[in-house]
C-alpha cells in the first residue's frame, strides 16, 4: 500500500503542477489573442534562464541546495507613435510577461508570477541587432512558504502571494529565419511579500538566459527621432503625501498592523525626464509598538517605555515615463530611538500624476535588502 500511495502523491503533485501551467498559459493566450486584435505591431519571447540564489542573507545560505532554473514569457507592443514619451526614450515596448522559477530547493518551492513591463533599447531601432533593458514589475504565487510546522526553514518568504520583479538586459536579433530570432542576456529576479508578513528577507535570482523571439507583423522602419530641446528653467515646487499599509515586525507570527508615513518634501524638475527631490519622513509603524514591548521583556525591562515613531530626511529622483514616473529615493532615519533593521531605508516606486497637483504613489519601503512595507500613498503638490 506504501508504494502505491507515494505514487498517489506524486501525481496529486503532478496534476497540481500541470493546473498552474495550463492557468498561466490561458491567460497568456487571452493576452496575446487580444493584443493581435488590438495591434499590428507586436512580438512574444520565450527565454530559459538558469542561475544563482544571490545570498545576500546568512538565513538563506543553508537552504541553497542547486541552481534555480525558470522560464520567463513576454508579450510586448511595439510604441512607434508621436509622442514625446516615445521619442525621448527611443521607442521603447510595453507588454505583460509570465515567469515560472524552480528554485530547484525543497524549502524554497516553485514561483509563478505575472507582470507589466517595459523595454528600453539601447540602439538604433533600425538596427538588426539591438541591446536593451527590460523591467517588470507585479505579483507572483510561492508554492511553499514559511510555515512553523511544515516548513521552519524558509526564513526569506512568508505567505504564498509575493510581489515580483525582475530587471533584465538582452541582446536579441530578430527576423533571422521568417518572422523567428533569437534572444540572450542576464535576468536579475527578486520575490518578496513586501513585509506583510514575517519572515520576509525575500529571494533574489541572478540569471543567464536564452530563446526565440517571433513578430507578428513584417518588420516595418522606425520613424527618425525628433526631440525639442528646451532651455526653459522650472521652480522648486513644494509637496506633501499621505502613505499607509500594513506590515509585520521582524518576530515572526507577531500580528500584522497598519502603519502611516507622512511626507513634506521639495522637487525641482531638471529636464522632461528628470526630477530631484529632498525632504523628511514622520513614520508611524503601528507594529513597533509590539516589538519594543518584546524587547522589554526580553531583557527583563517590562516597565519601560520608548518612542515608537520614526523621523528620516531623504533625496530622491523620479524619471518621467509619459503615464507613469519611476521612484527612487535613500533616507536616514535621524530620529530612532529604538533601533530597528539599521538607519538607512530606501523608497522605490510608481507615480501617477492625475494633474498639476493631485498624484498617486505606489512605493516599497526597504532597509537594506529587507522590505519593510508596501505603501499606498495620495499626494498634492503646491
Amino acid at each position: 500500500m506504501q508504494p502505491m500511495q507515494k505514487q498517489l502523491n506524486l501525481d496529486s503533485e503532478y496534476d497540481c503542477k500541470m493546473k498552474k501551467t495550463i492557468l498561466i498559459s490561458f491567460l497568456f493566450s487571452c493576452f496575446f489573442s487580444k493584443a493581435q486584435e488590438n495591434s499590428n505591431s507586436s512580438f512574444v519571447e520565450l527565454n530559459y534562464f538558469y542561475g544563482n540564489i544571490l545570498e545576500h542573507s546568512p538565513s538563506l545560505k543553508p537552504l541553497v541546495e542547486a541552481h534555480p532554473t525558470g522560464f520567463l514569457i513576454n508579450w510586448n507592443q511595439k510604441k512607434l507613435g508621436n509622442s514625446e514619451f516615445e521619442h525621448r526614450y527611443n521607442f521603447p515596448d510595453f507588454g505583460l510577461s509570465a515567469s515560472y522559477q524552480n528554485f530547484n530547493t525543497t524549502t524554497l518551492g516553485e514561483v509563478y508570477s505575472l507582470y507589466a513591463h517595459y523595454n528600453f533599447y539601447l540602439t538604433n531601432r533600425n538596427s538588426k541587432n539591438q541591446v536593451k533593458l527590460s523591467n517588470g514589475f507585479g505579483l507572483g504565487y510561492a508554492t511553499n512558504p514559511f510555515h512553523k510546522v511544515t516548513n521552519p526553514k524558509n526564513q526569506a518568504i512568508g505567505l504564498e502571494v509575493v510581489v515580483s520583479v525582475f530587471l533584465r538586459t538582452t541582446y536579441s536579433r530578430e527576423y533571422i529565419l521568417d518572422n523567428f530570432g533569437i534572444n540572450a542576456g542576464l535576468v536579475f529576479l527578486h520575490y518578496s511579500n513586501t513585509g506583510l508578513k514575517s519572515p520576509n528577507s525575500g529571494i533574489n535570482t541572478l540569471a543567464v538566459s536564452a530563446g526565440i523571439n517571433y513578430n507578428f507583423d513584417d518588420w516595418q522602419k522606425t520613424p527618425e527621432r525628433i526631440i525639442e530641446k528646451s532651455n526653459q528653467k522650472f521652480p522648486i515646487k513644494f509637496n506633501a503625501a499621505f502613505r499607509t499599509g500594513f506590515s509585520e515586525s521582524l518576530i515572526n507570527n507577531s500580528g500584522i498592523f497598519p502603519f502611516y508615513t507622512i511626507s513634506l518634501f521639495g522637487t525641482k524638475k531638471l529636464s522632461y525626464k528628470s526630477i530631484i527631490s529632498g525632504g523628511t519622513d514622520l513614520f508611524f509603524p503601528v507594529f513597533m509598538k509590539d516589538f519594543i514591548k518584546h524587547g522589554m521583556i526580553q531583557k527583563g525591562t517590562p516597565n519601560e517605555t520608548a518612542d515608537w515613531k520614526r523621523v528620516g530626511v531623504f533625496i530622491g529622483h523620479e524619471l518621467n515615463m509619459g503615464k507613469f514616473s519611476a521612484i527612487t529615493e535613500i533616507g536616514v532615519h535621524a530620529y530612532y530611538p529604538y533601533n530597528y533593521a539599521g538607519v538607512l531605508y530606501e523608497r522605490i516606486g510608481l507615480r501617477k500624476r492625475f494633474n498639476e497637483h493631485l498624484f498617486a504613489d505606489l512605493t516599497l519601503k526597504v532597509n537594506l535588502f529587507r522590505a519593510e512595507g508596501l505603501e499606498f500613498g495620495i499626494g498634492y503638490q503646491f
